[in-house]
């Protein structure tokens, strides 16, 4: 009996030699640990280095992601943009205040035992606490509202005598630009599309409809849409503050032939604008 020992022995070590037996090792540490895999995938799961990189991380590539818009090339976009921009700071405001009580509750009272009797305080009842988030929240939403309809209305206005005017029929699947004043007019569809030229800081009226199906004018850079229905007109002005080439495109889905209806708006100075009304009367005379 005292020589069976060794071989016990032995026959352990030969057992652990054998391929698969680190593996199975391995395993059976991975089953008594609960969750199983590897150290750093156990620690990103409850919450290690990974994760507080990649909060922060995927947080800022957000804000960049959001902040990527052209600024607005018109007098109404600018008022527009500066809406928006109003909008973003108070909701920032607010989602700080709301996430900041919200991480301070989690963080304060995530590791009290409940055995200790440590709860928050409580404000149920309490007539100034109530008013308070009752009045501030009524305010904000207020103030944006009066804030929007003051916008909407500057934006709206049409000048008396506007310098510029222009008809557009939207049709499938192009466009149409006509200007009744001096007789020019531009038509064409797919790609690159048709082009029309305007004068920069001077009021341009444009007068949209449709000769079949619903479809809508929409330049980025001038932050607007307008929709163009069939049977009716919708009038709307522009004002483009800087010189340049700025792409549209019809921005409502009206068939097979949709995303073929881009057009552009080349603003240019008054003299540009004069010479080009020049040559394209007499091409089309």
């Amino acid at each position: 009996m005292a020589g069976a020992a060794p071989a016990a022995g032995g026959l352990d070590r030969d057992v652990a030699a054998l391929p698969g037996a680190a593996a199975g090792g391995r395993t059976a540490r991975a089953a008594r640990g609960g969750a199983g895999g590897s150290a750093p995938a156990r620690r990103w799961l409850r919450g290690g280095r990974g994760v507080r990189r990649a909060v922060p991380a995927t947080f800022a590539l957000a804000l960049v992601a959001g902040a990527c818009v052209a600024p607005a090339a018109t007098a109404e976009g600018r008022q527009i943009e500066a809406l928006y921009t109003a909008f973003l700071v108070i909701a920032a405001l607010v989602a700080l205040v709301v996430f900041g009580l919200a991480t301070f509750a989690i963080v304060r009272y995530r590791f009290v035992p409940r055995a200790a009797g440590i709860e928050p305080r409580q404000v149920h009842g309490n007539n100034l606490v109530e008013v308070i988030w009752t009045a501030v929240p009524l305010l904000i939403v207020g103030g944006l509202f009066a804030g929007s309809l003051a916008v909407l209305a500057r934006t709206e206005a049409r000048s008396a005598e506007p310098v510029v005017e222009i008809q557009v029929e939207a049709f499938r699947w192009g466009w149409t630009f006509s200007y009744p004043d001096e007789g020019v007019q531009v038509s064409g569809f797919g790609n690159p599309g048709p082009e029309i030229v305007v004068p920069i800081d001077r009021p341009v009226r444009l007068s949209l409809t449709s000769a079949d199906v619903a479809h809508s004018w929409f330049v980025p850079r001038f932050l607007f849409k307008r929709d163009a229905i069939p049977g009716r007109t919708n009038t709307f002005e522009i004002t483009v503050e800087e010189p340049g080439t700025y792409r549209g495109q019809c921005a409502e889905f009206c068939g097979i032939g949709h995303s073929q209806m881009p057009f552009g708006v080349r603003a240019v100075s008054e003299d540009e604008y004069r010479a080009w009304l020049e040559q394209a009367s007499g091409d089309q005379g």
